[in-house]
């Protein structure tokens, strides 16, 4: 009988990302108002947070704009 494995060290948000997190649990967003309205420079670290935080059940979709504006949101894996 094999023994079940737990997981004693579950992800942690940091501060910015768990602000990244509940605006992204709103709607979707672009990488202009992360920048402008949450005022979060480096972005793109907080996103990968986040990421690894609602695998493996959900994941951030990048939809590119034009003119180097991205849409991020949250979308479920089946």
């Amino acid at each position: 009988m094999e023994q079940q494995t737990f997981n004693y060290n579950p992800v942690k948000l940091t501060p910015q990302a768990q602000k990244l997190l509940n605006r992204l649990e709103l709607g979707p967003i672009t990488n202009v108002f992360i920048r402008d309205e949450l005022k979060l420079l480096e972005y793109r670290r907080r996103k990968f947070e986040v990421k690894k935080y609602l695998e493996p059940d959900r994941t951030i979709e990048k939809k590119f704009l034009g003119k180097g504006i991205v849409e991020y949101s949250i979308k479920e894996v089946n």
